[in-house]
């Protein structure tokens, strides 16, 4: 596992990977970009650089216990659950204006969005490993590209934070968002699938319906 190779042809296949990632990420950073909109406005980019930061640790240590990974099933169920009851949280509490935005300490997001991304990262790692054929020579590979893939998510869950500060709605969108991810990990779990059309078409409706209010 150690012992890790470069050919010049390694090179295009970092780009296909990084792709990859930000392909399998974009739930993610919907996710984290909630998270990160619970913080006030001067610290969410420290938080989500932090966490995300961390996550090239994390990501390191999964590379290296890839038994662990093919065994996830109970992370990706307790991760799943955990959106769900984030989501749950937010529409009871909608009608009382002092509990509207949970009120997290700073170390807590960062906390949750290391893990978040800790569930988020096996499916991208497992497509990566399956990408390179379990040729463990070229594990690199997966990490860089992961990496990669990292910060071009970090800037979109930056984006999504900001957009709910101009779209009053979203942050309910959002949160049903997050609820309808909880819900996919979960069933994905036990290899039961949405379709990706279904998925994404629920994710895009809840976006659009959110536009409709403009905040002045």
């Amino acid at each position: 596992m150690f012992d890790q190779s470069f050919t010049f042809l390694d090179i295009p296949r970092i780009f296909t990977l990084t792709f990859l990632e930000l392909l399998l990420s974009a739930d993610n950073a919907v996710v984290l970009g909630v998270l990160s909109h619970s913080l006030p406005q001067d610290q969410r980019k420290k938080a989500l650089y932090i966490g995300i930061g961390s996550s090239f640790i994390l990501r390191a240590g999964a590379l290296f216990w890839i038994a662990l990974v093919f065994e996830s099933k109970w992370v990706q169920i307790v991760g799943g659950l955990y959106l769900n009851y984030l989501a749950l949280r937010y529409l009871t509490q909608k009608k009382e204006p002092s509990k509207l935005r949970p009120h997290l300490s700073f170390w807590k997001v960062v906390a949750l969005i290391e893990l978040l991304d800790l569930v988020f990262a096996l499916d991208s790692i497992v497509a990566g490993i399956a990408f390179i054929n379990s040729d463990f020579s070229k594990l690199w590979l997966v990490y860089l590209g992961g990496m990669l893939g990292i910060l071009g998510m970090r800037y979109a869950a930056d984006l999504f934070s900001r957009m709910i500060d101009r779209f009053p709605r979203l942050q309910t969108s959002a949160y049903l968002m997050v609820g309808w991810i909880g819900v996919k990990l979960v069933l994905s779990a036990f290899h039961l699938f949405i379709p990706a059309t279904l998925f994404w078409a629920v994710i895009v409706a809840l976006f659009l319906l959110a536009l409709l209010e403009k905040k002045e």
